[in-house]
């Protein structure tokens, strides 16, 4: 019995030591935190002085504008990317395996576009492409001015459609040109 009272006031005594510990509260890890970071001044690349744009958590509702510093309100002006001269626009009005048909169409084209558009005068261009022979017409740099040149083509040519291709920057009309027909 003796034993058993030892055994018991051991574990007693051992848990009253473990109950009182040594390590920090949370409250002074905090106190050491807020210490150590006011001692510190935090300021960015730019040279701005980040503690005096801080607000303590009881200031959040203070106010309810988000007022925005001076340094941050710069904005960037993104440059925009030179355009290729070269690429744009055509209208293909014809594709077959025969080069006669080709021909054929491509002199039909510039007969109509002679006597019927006015205000520009498109290039015809034939070209082979594995395995047809296709028939381009016009330059243009926008997509939307091809369409509606598309659009005045397939009064005539039913199969015209707009295709992205490689266009002669000479030959691309000005933007305040006016195509029409007769």
């Amino acid at each position: 019995m003796k034993n058993y009272l030892f055994v018991f006031i051991s574990v007693i005594a051992i848990a009253l030591a473990s109950c009182s510990s040594t390590e920090q509260t949370v409250q002074d890890v905090m106190d050491n935190a807020q210490e150590n970071y006011s001692e510190k001044e935090a300021i960015t690349e730019s040279g701005v002085n980040l503690d005096d744009l801080r607000t303590q958590l009881s200031d959040s509702y203070a106010y309810r504008e988000n007022q925005i510093p001076q340094q941050f309100n710069q904005i960037k002006e993104e440059e925009k990317p030179e355009r290729n001269l070269y690429e744009g626009y055509r209208i293909q009005i014809f594709s077959s395996e025969n080069v006669a048909n080709a021909d054929t169409v491509a002199g039909n084209f510039r007969a109509w576009a002679d006597t019927t558009l006015v205000g520009y005068q498109p290039e015809t261009y034939v070209f082979f492409k594995t395995p047809y022979y296709r028939v381009h017409v016009g330059d243009f740099h926008e997509r939307e001015r091809a369409i509606s040149f598309s659009n005045i083509v397939k009064r005539y040519f039913r199969d015209a459609w707009v295709v992205y291709d490689r266009v002669v920057p000479a030959r691309v009309p000005a933007d305040t040109t006016v195509i029409q027909t007769q």
